[in-house]
């Protein structure tokens, strides 16, 4: 578990990045304990906005502006006196936090010493925690960056969401400046969309191929149940249940009783009937392939329109989140109908798998966030 969870276990906000990388956690560690804030274009332009007022005051005063070299590294960020602390530090992680009023113009820091972190509850402040923490992948590195806020009252809680939502994007946009320079620096890690997927064997030379992917910030454990009790007559594909299933709307906890499948099981595909996609490949928290002779017609097709695979991989990210990789595979025969069909198919699925995705991510945390309070 992250140590961040220790300083800030339920957030009132939270926002995760994970950026996968080609480089060892060493490599990535060493770059990211050196990355400077104002290294961004965005960073440096507020930097700049922030100055404006000094250098006016200066300029009508008939005093030179004064000279400010900026740097945003994590050890200027925490250095004494700046509201800023490492509440943690290890090999590969480090946690910075600091309690004040940020939506005052001035900010009104208070120390607090990292193990009365968490239990503070003077009325009237915000508490920001943020992590940065390199964990091991298969050819790489996986980068977190866990920001995460709460406040020690509701008129604080009130403030801090007035002033948030300018602020907020700002902050956001930063960080993903910041991630992409180590990107840049340190290589991505993981492929394209056409790389290779464990089920992507079982359809040699598909005519068409769509891949999403999704970060859950659950482990595998709990997002696997969500995957096995898909489908029609059982827990909803969690897409636009009005077109796929038959507006019965899809489960919104883990049903136990839907919890048990095995490869050659058929999950329905229909709101009645015996139609549905054959379980190909299952390994528990890793993998689930689902297939179909059609997706237009049923099983019972004489002709099917196409043979296709519906692959769901599972990686973890730590022990706290989960890469979730969706890939669609079909073949077919290239005549004209079959090709327009497919291009319909193919914006229809984008569509519903993107709301697919979502859902999934959304319902699962809700149920993570529930059980570890």
């Amino acid at each position: 578990m992250s140590r961040i969870q220790s300083f800030l276990p339920r957030p009132i906000l939270r926002q995760v990045d994970h950026l996968a990388l080609a480089a060892e956690p060493d490599r990535v560690w060493e770059r990211v304990r050196r990355v400077d804030l104002y290294q961004t274009p965005l960073a440096r332009l507020l930097f700049r906005i922030r100055l404006l007022p000094g250098r006016l005051r200066a300029s009508l005063g008939g005093r030179p502006a004064p000279k400010v070299e900026a740097h945003g590294t994590i050890d200027d960020v925490t250095r004494p006196g700046d509201g800023f602390q490492i509440l943690t530090e290890s090999q590969c992680e480090i946690v910075v936090g600091a309690v004040g009023k940020f939506w005052q113009p001035a900010i009104d820091f208070v120390r607090v010493a990292p193990a009365g972190f968490a239990a503070f509850a003077e009325p009237g402040f915000g508490k920001v925690a943020w992590s940065l923490a390199v964990t091991p992948r298969p050819g790489g590195s996986w980068l977190t960056v866990d920001v995460r806020v709460d406040c020690t009252s509701d008129e604080a809680r009130a403030k801090f969401f007035r002033y948030w939502p300018i602020i907020g994007r700002f902050s956001r946009l930063i960080r993903r400046q910041l991630l992409g320079l180590i990107r840049d620096d340190l290589g991505a890690g993981i492929a394209d969309p056409r790389a290779v997927l464990p089920g992507d064997e079982l359809i040699r030379d598909p005519r068409f191929q769509r891949t999403h992917t999704v970060d859950v910030e659950v482990p595998p454990s709990s997002l696997w149940p969500w995957l096995v009790q898909m489908g029609c007559q059982r827990a909803g594909w969690y897409s636009f249940d009005r077109l796929d299933n038959g507006g019965v709307p899809s489960a919104d906890r883990i049903r136990p009783e839907l919890q048990e499948l095995r490869v050659g099981d058929v999950v329905p595909s229909r709101p009645s009937g015996d139609d549905g996609f054959m379980v190909l490949r299952l390994e528990p928290e890793r993998l689930l392939v689902l297939g179909a002779p059609s997706l237009i017609g049923g099983t019972g097709s004489a002709e099917p329109f196409f043979q296709g695979t519906w692959s769901f991989v599972l990686e973890p990210i730590a022990d706290d989140a989960t890469h979730l990789t969706i890939r669609l595979r079909a073949a077919y025969e290239p005549t004209l109908p079959h090709q327009l069909a497919t291009a319909v198919i193919g914006l229809v699925h984008e569509l519903m798998e993107r709301k697919q995705l979502s859902t999934l991510k959304s319902r699962a945390e809700a149920a993570g966030v529930s059980d570890r309070c």
